[in-house]
């Protein structure tokens, strides 16, 4: 009988330690998670500081300005800023084609934006002109032509547009593509781009002649022979009326 109540007292004494074990760890890990939150909202308060901003790519954008578009002040505080809404903040930014939000060790949020180029300047409604990139995206509308950083685009109007609109009309979609496979010096080197009412284009060189590609709408059939011939005559003094890129060969007019 001792013996039954012996082995009794054993599992009731085994049964309180396992009830004593169960309620010290969840005791552990409601202070735990107390803690967890305290230091949580402890970071997250305004005069906390934690990590640093490095912006590449841009100088139109600061850290300062990345913190504005998170809606927080200064000092930076990674914990507080969230990279997805300053990168679709940035991707909605029409002065930028993409932009990457990611970070590095030790606490660095890493900000590479790529900017839109000027591609070509294009004639609009009331006497205006667009600068367009290269993807056809309007960058600016104004009532001249301020700048040489792009070539200018005769021959095609485009209506009434404004900043941050997307060009519409197939030609000049076609020859901003053409563009965009030629490197900055070759573009640079590219004054004026003329299309007539057939639809045949031709480019002004710096040098002082045109290039004649033919059809604007088989434009890029054309660009790897145009590449070959600029890089010729851009080694070369060459007095030319005018090179004819329209046929299987490149006929050069020399001037008499």
């Amino acid at each position: 009988m001792r013996k039954v109540q012996s082995t009794r007292e054993r599992l009731r004494k085994e049964r309180r330690r396992r009830r004593v074990r169960l309620l010290r760890f969840i005791c552990f890990c409601i202070i735990c998670a107390a803690l967890l939150a305290a230091g949580w909202h402890w970071v997250r308060q305004p005069g906390f500081a934690f990590g640093s901003i490095n912006v590449e790519g841009s100088d139109k954008v600061t850290a300062k300005d990345i913190l504005q578009i998170s809606g927080v002040q200064e000092p930076v505080n990674l914990f507080v800023i969230s990279p997805w809404q300053v990168q679709k903040a940035l991707t909605h930014d029409v002065r930028f084609e993409k932009a990457d939000v990611s970070y590095s060790w030790p606490g660095v949020m890493r900000v590479k934006i790529t900017e839109r180029r000027p591609a070509v300047y294009l004639a609009c409604s009331y006497n205006g002109y667009a600068k367009v990139d290269y993807t056809g995206v309007v960058m600016e509308v104004s009532d001249g032509i301020k700048d040489a950083n792009a070539p200018v685009l005769s021959g095609i109007v485009t209506g009434n547009i404004y900043f941050g609109d997307r060009i519409g009309e197939k030609q000049v979609l076609l020859i901003l593509e053409f563009l965009s496979q030629l490197d900055r010096d070759t573009v640079a080197h590219i004054s004026e781009i003329a299309v007539d009412q057939q639809n045949n284009v031709k480019f002004y060189l710096q040098y002082g002649y045109p290039i004649l590609l033919g059809d604007v709408y088989k434009i890029m059939d054309k660009l790897n022979l145009f590449v070959t011939v600029f890089n010729e005559i851009k080694a070369k003094n060459i007095q030319a009326e005018f090179i004819d890129l329209t046929f299987t060969k490149p006929y050069i007019k020399l001037k008499q």
